[in-house]
């Protein structure tokens, strides 16, 4: 925790998840009996980080403080918060916390839960004294599940990343969706650098190692807004940029005199004399020890997670509903035997519970069946229900004589007396009606109200 901060960024809206999030920060989507920003947390915890800087929307840091004061974490939390009305992308929010970075550092999402270990990672960025290098998990997690509301087809965001198979180097990474019905290598990318590996179904976990020099140049470069989209493709790019040679006994200064433009990103690389002669007279780290990789000095790595690891990103409703399904069944795996699927503070009344998740202050009532579902805090299921394969997300309530299989009842929503709902999406905030009679539906508030395009 000494040679590296971390950093977690939470001040995402959740525009993926529109049909479960409503106006709640998507860092606090309840995800068994805990909180989503409280898993990255924990991961950090457990790799023996003490301090960790939380970037946030200003308008939430106030209830996201609440909600993780009432989690398990040992943890000295920095809140930097960045301006509710902005428009601030992952690159913009670590631009805007520039002056609290004093080393290398990590960044992590609010939204990654996974029980890998960043050792591997860390150790690669070391070994290879890389600028960056970004752990990869496989996809799929979310492939059998199958989503409530109108049946439609899901597809999957995909990368493209090519990865170098000697040295696990970088070449790139870009969205599968800006990749035409032919990918078109660059000639740069295969020649004198070995084989090539290029990979559509790896998912990118949204967790990088970073050198402290990066974000002094993404400081200057306020044109990126992303740091997956944008920034890091950029970085990774540069991977192919030379020092100038070197032109008489001691051209130190004239080295530093040519890289010393603010938008070169040479300038921002520590590079001193000692450095020149130890790249041309060692094999210093391991990527200069491989012919065809002497000079880089920007580099960037790929390490991929062990493929029995658990790593998914809660980015999409079903991935969110997906990991909720199966967290009992990897819950100990996950994040060992000291936390509780029921947390100390949840009030179960039921007799006839099974295979339940629990998160704090939700009240379950007697007289209730209640099957393989996930309960979110502050919810009040009453008497005489029946609940199967469901989640019911934080303070919404269901009132007696439901019957509730295979849906998601939104934050806040409201489900009256005698309501039988099979395979439905419940919006946030949505009332709905006694005796409603439902299958296979997405009913939310948003079908109340008509867009006008103003021009």
């Amino acid at each position: 925790s000494c040679e590296f901060q971390a950093v977690v960024l939470a001040g995402g809206r959740g525009t993926r998840l529109p049909e479960v999030l409503g106006d709640a920060p998507k860092c606090l989507l309840p995800v068994g009996p805990y909180p989503l920003i409280w898993y990255p947390l924990n991961m950090l915890a457990k790799h023996n980080f003490t301090e960790v800087i939380v970037v946030v929307l200003e308008q939430d840091k106030l209830e996201v403080q609440l909600a993780l004061e009432r989690t398990p974490l040992k943890l000295k939390i920095d809140f930097a918060t960045i301006p509710s009305d902005s428009d601030f992308g992952t690159a913009d929010s670590l631009r805007y916390i520039y002056d609290k970075i004093k080393a290398d550092f990590l960044v992590v999402s609010c939204d990654i839960v996974t029980n890998v270990s960043l050792y591997p990672l860390i150790n690669k960025f070391r070994e290879d004294d890389a600028a960056m290098a970004l752990l990869l998990f496989k996809s799929g997690f979310e492939s059998d599940v199958v989503m409530p509301g109108p049946k439609s087809k899901h597809k999957p965001e995909r990368d493209m990343i090519g990865i170098h198979t000697q040295t696990d180097q970088l070449a790139f990474i870009f969205a599968a969706s800006d990749c035409e019905d032919t990918l078109n290598i660059q000639r740069h990318l295969l020649k004198n650098r070995g084989q090539l590996d290029v990979y559509g179904r790896l998912l990118d976990a949204h967790i990088y190692v970073l050198k402290k020099w990066v974000i002094s140049y993404l400081h200057r470069k306020d044109n990126f807004s992303t740091l997956k989209g944008e920034f890091l493709p950029h970085l990774i790019k540069k991977q192919h940029v030379r020092r100038a040679p070197k032109t008489g006994p001691d051209t130190t200064s004239e080295i530093v005199a040519t890289i010393k433009q603010e938008d070169n990103i040479l300038h921002y690389v520590p590079h001193t004399a000692l450095d020149q002669k130890i790249t041309q007279t060692s094999l210093f780290n391991q990527s200069l020890s491989h012919a065809p990789y002497h000079g880089d000095i920007v580099r960037c790595y790929a390490v991929q997670a062990p493929r029995e690891a658990l790593g998914v990103r809660v980015n999409t409703t079903l991935s969110f509903l997906a990991l909720n399904k199966k967290l009992a069944s990897i819950w100990t795996e996950l994040v060992g035997e000291t936390h509780p699927l029921i947390a100390p503070g949840a009030i179960v009344k039921s007799t006839q519970a099974k295979d339940i998740i629990a998160a704090d202050n939700a009240k379950l009532s007697e007289k209730t069946s209640l099957n393989c579902s996930v309960f979110g805090a502050n919810c009040v299921v009453h008497p005489k229900n029946i609940i199967a394969n469901s989640i019911i997300m934080s303070n919404a309530i269901v009132d007696e004589g439901c019957n509730i299989s295979n849906c998601i009842i939104g934050h806040r929503a409201h489900v009256k007396r005698g309501s039988v709902l099979s395979n439905c999406l419940i919006g946030p905030n949505y009332v709905v009606e006694e005796d409603t009679k439902s299958q296979a539906v997405h009913l939310s508030n948003a079908d109340q109200y008509m867009e006008i395009d103003i021009q």
